[in-house]
């Protein structure tokens, strides 16, 4: 007997269809942002706590782990300024802009250690050699054991790591290289976990506002840490540069207590979200399966590909500046140890902010159906990369105008922000259900840069510390940044992936 498809589906499909039906029904009835599980005149009576949602507070306290997250991380970017002789201190070349105060520029109690460009770019970049090592596995065991643990202990770990960091350089660079890569290890899984945990928390019109707020902590991170590392480093707490170790490192131990009482790894488990807000989650997001990972589905999805070319070119971008900026203010733009650390971080101010409010306009976008999730994902990712490339490369034409390159600098980091909403996001769009295992596996390639960025710097840079070394470093950039947004727009899809929802299938009769 030949088989009927269009009539005899299996059960579970049909189960389906009602449930896409009554996601649609929740959608148009429910404000996606300012629904309450408290009905009426009840609701003024009720604390003000009791009206957060839970969603809200797991948000909150992953922005905080962000921004511990990138404390660790940026602190020796600022730091290895005030530890290391000036290039020109060791009669190597130098070709800096004028100072009006040149004695201020590098004070005489700072450099512990004569380390060239090259080494520096090592010790900038060992974190990453750990970072890489951890991504990929962090995502399955996110995904398999849920994000809270994960993410909390990684950040434990690395909190710990900091604080052994003084001793180490002390001892021997090599050592201190190591302890890097350590703390990158404990690092890893973090972006992979909360992938995860969005995944089990976060409705699809929220995509574009809640991950990329949270996530914003590590622009916070930056702009709170090389400020304040820079104050520590040249004043005389704790030992002048090691204290920016040990600050942050006791900081990122304090959240960890806290991150154990306000995480929780899904709506289910947490005890203090409230059913409405439960059922509401539930209904709209793919129920979660314990399935084998589609390896073979990934490997050979054209979309996810593309999101991981994408990142891979924006990250390569973020940090050849988030590590090597700090030194071409010292050094080229010549401004002194303390002022490096607070015009370091005007520029992560406003990607913040760009963060932020490119976020909202997204999701308004798909909300109201004026453009597609793939329409909005690209103009984002176009923005966010020609903006980025345009200005890297007029900062290499601005010479010694200090407010031009500034500004340059500025809008070249801000425009990265646009990302956030674009191809940073987009593993969600396409396999909600692998979220943790396609940001592992990114975010793995996306760490490759995180030490050739550095390398490629302190290569450049060695011996030929030059407006016109500068300049090369900042055109290769520019044209990286905009290959990857090249390969996004022309290969990206950003339907759901038929492999995300591989329960669902029809069956016939034979």
């Amino acid at each position: 007997m030949r088989s009927q498809p269009d009539t005899r589906r299996s059960t579970s499909a049909l189960l389906y269809d009602e449930n896409e039906k009554t996601i649609d029904a929740i959608l148009d009835q429910q404000p996606l942002l300012g629904y309450t599980d408290i009905d009426g005149d009840n609701n003024i009576h009720e604390p003000w706590h009791r009206r957060i949602f839970a969603r809200h507070i797991v948000a909150t306290w992953t922005f905080f782990g962000f921004l511990c997250l990138y404390m660790l991380r940026v602190n020796l970017s600022v730091a290895i300024v005030a530890m290391t002789t000036p290039q020109s201190a060791t009669n190597q070349s130098v070709e800096a802009c004028p100072s009006p105060n040149d004695s201020s520029s590098t004070p005489a109690k700072h450099g512990d250690f004569d380390w060239d460009p090259r080494t520096q770019g090592h010790v900038l970049g060992s974190f990453f050699y750990g970072y890489i090592l951890s991504q990929f596995i962090g995502g399955i065991l996110a995904e398999r054991f849920g994000a809270k643990w994960i993410f909390g202990c990684g950040l434990l770990g690395a909190g710990l790591l900091t604080l052994l960091s003084p001793i180490a350089a002390k001892t021997h660079v090599g050592l201190l290289i190591a302890t890097r890569v350590l703390i990158g290890v404990f690092e890893g899984p973090a972006f992979p976990a909360a992938g995860a945990l969005w995944s089990q928390w976060v409705p699809p019109l929220e995509r574009s506002i809640i991950p990329p707020i949270a996530h914003a902590g590590k622009e916070v991170g930056v702009v709170v840490t090389t400020p304040l590392a820079g104050i520590l480093c040249a004043s005389a707490f704790l030992g002048g540069w090691p204290s920016s170790f040990y600050v942050f490192g006791v900081i990122t131990c304090i959240w960890f207590i806290f991150w154990c009482f306000f995480a929780y790894n899904s709506p289910s488990q947490h005890p203090r979200c409230s059913k409405k807000e439960r059922d509401y989650i539930t209904a709209v997001l793919p129920k979660p399966k314990k399935l084998k990972t589609p390896w073979l589905a990934i490997a050979t999805s054209i979309p996810f590909w593309s999101i991981a070319i994408a990142s891979t070119c924006v990250q390569f971008v973020y940090y050849v500046l988030l590590t090597s900026l700090p030194t071409y203010f010292a050094t080229i733009l010549r401004f002194n140890l303390q002022k490096n650390g607070f015009m370091f971080a005007i520029p992560y101010v406003f990607m913040m902010i760009v963060i932020v409010t490119s976020g909202q306009l997204a999701d308004h976008l798909r909300a109201r159906k004026i453009m597609s999730t793939t329409a909005v994902r690209k103009l984002q990712t176009i923005i966010g990369g020609v903006g980025s490339s345009l200005f890297l490369v007029l900062i290499g034409y601005v010479g010694c105008s200090k407010v031009a390159a500034m500004f340059c600098i500025t809008l070249a980091v801000a425009f990265i922000g646009f990302h956030s909403s674009g191809c940073q996001i987009s593993h969600l769009d396409i396999a909600s259900n692998y979220a943790g295992t396609l940001v592992g596996i990114t975010n793995t390639l996306a760490s490759i840069p995180g030490f050739v960025g550095p390398a490629m710097v302190g290569a450049i840079t060695n011996n030929n510390q030059t407006l016109h070394a500068w300049q090369t470093i900042f055109n290769l950039s520019a044209g990286i940044g905009l290959f990857g947004c090249i390969v996004y727009c022309i290969f990206f899809d950003g339907n759901e992936q038929s492999w995300n929802r591989n329960d669902i299938e029809e069956i016939t009769e034979n």
